[in-house]
């Protein structure tokens, strides 16, 4: 296999919080991405997903860890070198409602990372660039003198693709770009993220909630729990032969269109409440609610290691 151009190794991303802890938001989390490929990034709300996506490319300073893109380490870069190499990984935020100032055009909207790093010297090439990036996401030309608040969620979300897509960028982080969508139109925003993906060779880490949405789309799957990796595998792999027990417990909450296959199917209901992320025991941070723990699970955080071929698990229980 080629060399990743994404590689995250040991990234870490600590809050101070009143009375003097330290909330261990994202706790030593590693990964690869490969040049056109999609990973996947799913785990309960408040498991440090997003915060991994923004740490990745430096929107929060990192507290430790490494970002090599393209063979630089990313976090050991000056604010010149990093303004230059910004061009070449973006974000598409979760609500395209916050996202997106409501006082400017869609127009200047688009235009505004063409204009701030100098792409093009005159207004009339912006315009062009920024109409054709407008068609690019599905958009309409009569669409560039309008204001965000004149369009529906979806029309927004492609509006913040375009945006993103207007450096020419190499990778997207995508931050639950459709959960703020109604349902009939995340279909059709996830399909534009692959047709965009074939056609200008990107790569992305997409992070959701949705597990049947992240299995479309994604080569790989990572699966985060309160700031660790708990698995890493190929998305089909992953899907039918979990082997962490909290990716079982997680994966049995998918519901199955066949009602006679849903009746039979045993859902694992996971007993108490997710730990607090301050300040945690230095043991698997699963441990409080798996139904599996044992003495060494209490005693010491298991280590992400490779099981099989590609598919990597921290537990102790799995050899």
């Amino acid at each position: 296999m080629t060399e990743p151009l994404v590689s995250a190794r040991n990234i870490k991303k600590y809050f101070k919080v009143k009375g003097g802890g330290t909330l261990k938001a994202v706790d030593g989390v590693s990964f690869d991405i490969y040049k056109g490929e999609t990973l996947g990034l799913v785990g309960e709300s408040g498991c440090g997903k997003s915060t991994t996506g923004r740490t990745l490319l430096r929107l929060y300073e990192p507290t430790g860890g490494e970002m090599i893109f393209e063979g630089k380490d990313i976090y050991k870069l000056s604010n010149s070198d990093l303004r230059k190499s910004r061009r070449d990984f973006q974000f598409i935020f979760q609500d395209p409602y916050a996202s997106l100032n409501p006082r400017m055009t869609v127009e200047a909207l688009v235009a505004e990372p063409l204009e701030i790093n100098k792409i093009y010297s005159s207004q009339k090439e912006i315009h062009d660039k920024v109409i054709e990036l407008l068609k690019l996401v599905g958009l309409s030309e009569e669409h560039a003198s309008r204001f965000p608040h004149e369009f529906s969620g979806g029309q927004r979300q492609r509006v913040g693709i375009a945006r993103a897509l207007a450096l020419n960028p190499k990778f997207i982080v995508c931050d639950e770009p459709i959960s703020a969508l109604d349902v009939s139109i995340q279909a059709q925003v996830i399909n534009l993220l692959i047709e965009l993906q074939e056609k200008l060779n990107l790569t992305y880490l997409f992070i959701a909630h949705d597990l049947s949405m992240v299995r479309y789309i994604s080569d790989r799957v990572g699966v985060m729990y309160l700031g660790n990796m708990m698995e890493l595998a190929p998305s089909d792999e992953l899907y039918e032969n979990p082997m962490h027990p909290y990716t079982i417990a997680l994966l049995s909450a998918i519901p199955i269109a066949d009602p006679k296959i849903q009746r039979q199917k045993q859902r694992i209901v996971l007993e108490g409440e997710v730990p607090s992320p301050i300040d945690p025991k230095d043991n698997c941070p699963f441990v409080e609610r798996c139904p599996k723990a044992c003495d060494q699970c209490r005693e010491s955080k298991p280590e992400l290691k490779e099981v099989s071929k590609g598919h990597f698990v921290a537990c102790h229980l799995v050899k």
